[in-house]
């Protein structure tokens, strides 16, 4: 199967395929079903290995700065010996700006020797060509944050396509931002050579208005509409945008969809290694379970934010944040009520 790795995951009901070079996940249950949940531990960790960033940007869900603390390598060493335990597949490094981290490709290469696959966001500086490098040998991927002034994205997608590194972009979503969207698709084509994905990320109010939330309307359905043409690379979306994309039609390929992971089949540990369903919990959570007194696996199976998300992604009746129509409504099965966290569903 060259880079596949199948799983046969008999406690949760399924079978796993997962391609360890472009990390393509494949989950077929048995007997035909959808699975709900790895039982066993999480495939997939957001890692927050340091709170360290050079922006400041005012939208930032984690508002991170130049104060940041960052993860000691020995917790992150205890963190990738749970995760291997747990049969976690791959990490996303975040932060922060984790290559900022002054150990950071230390940690790369700690994260394969526990046969996981790592991968990064970095908003564009303090990249050098040892983490190029890096980069290339432990990383399937890595993804470069779209802000103003977008040299700094620029930059990355050049260096990285010298190196023979497949690089996305994170464009974050707003009712500020969706001009800005369309004019990187339209007006800066011509800088996505090399791009393999433009991945949108739903806002997130943490430590920001809400009042920067998107909202159902004329302007986000002529987005989706422009969406439907652009052609030049590919187009994913977090899963905090489940609740929109039923409109992008039938040119959504609904077999590529999941609604929410969090407690599913994706957790986060924060740079002082506590462990939450989803990193949006992080600064509005006082439950996350702190790795140093308690395992990953006990966590996951026995931790009560992940009990309570399971609960409340498995049917409507038990949703905090409920939205009345889901019951009847027709787009229940791909979104499962969207995100249980922040009102930032298209039904609100």
């Amino acid at each position: 199967m060259g880079s596949w790795l199948i799983r046969n995951c008999k406690e949760s009901g399924y079978i796993l395929g997962f391609d360890k070079e472009e990390g393509t996940f494949i989950r077929y249950g048995k007997e035909g079903s959808d699975p709900f949940y790895n039982k066993v531990g999480p495939e997939l960790l957001d890692i927050a290995i340091t709170n360290y960033c050079e922006r400041g940007c005012y939208f930032c869900y984690r508002a991170s700065n130049r104060h940041g603390y960052s993860m000691r390598l020995e917790d992150y060493e205890l963190v990738m010996e749970q995760a291997e335990k747990s049969g976690v597949l791959q990490v996303a490094l975040g932060g922060g700006n984790p290559n900022q981290h002054p150990q950071f490709i230390q940690i790369l290469q700690k994260t394969r020797e526990h046969n996981i696959v790592p991968s990064y966001t970095t908003n564009g500086q303090g990249m050098t060509d040892e983490i190029y490098e890096a980069t290339k040998k432990f990383c399937g991927a890595m993804a470069v944050s779209w802000y103003k002034p977008y040299v700094d994205a620029l930059n990355v997608i050049k260096r990285a396509g010298e190196y023979g590194i497949k690089v996305n972009i994170h464009f974050m979503l707003n009712k500020r931002s969706l001009l800005q969207a369309m004019e990187l698709m339209e007006e800066q084509s011509n800088q996505l050579e090399g791009v393999n994905a433009i991945v949108f990320l739903n806002y997130k109010p943490v430590h920001s208005s809400d009042e920067l939330c998107l909202t159902d309307g004329n302007e986000i359905k002529y987005f989706f509409e422009f969406l439907k043409k652009f052609k030049k690379c590919k187009i994913g979306f977090d899963s905090c945008m489940i609740s929109y994309l039923p409109l992008m039609g039938e040119s959504l390929l609904k077999e590529t969809v999941d609604f929410c992971e969090a407690a599913r089949f994706s957790g986060y540990i924060s740079e002082n290694l506590l462990f939450y369903p989803c990193s949006f919990m992080n600064d509005i959570s006082g439950n996350g379970i702190d790795l140093r007194k308690h395992s990953l696996q006990d966590g996951w199976r026995f931790g009560e934010e992940f009990i309570k998300m399971r609960e409340r992604l498995s049917k409507p009746s038990v949703q905090e944040q409920s939205i009345s129509k889901c019951r009847n409504c027709e787009s229940y099965e791909m979104c499962h009520g969207g995100c249980q966290i922040f009102n930032i569903n298209r039904c609100r």
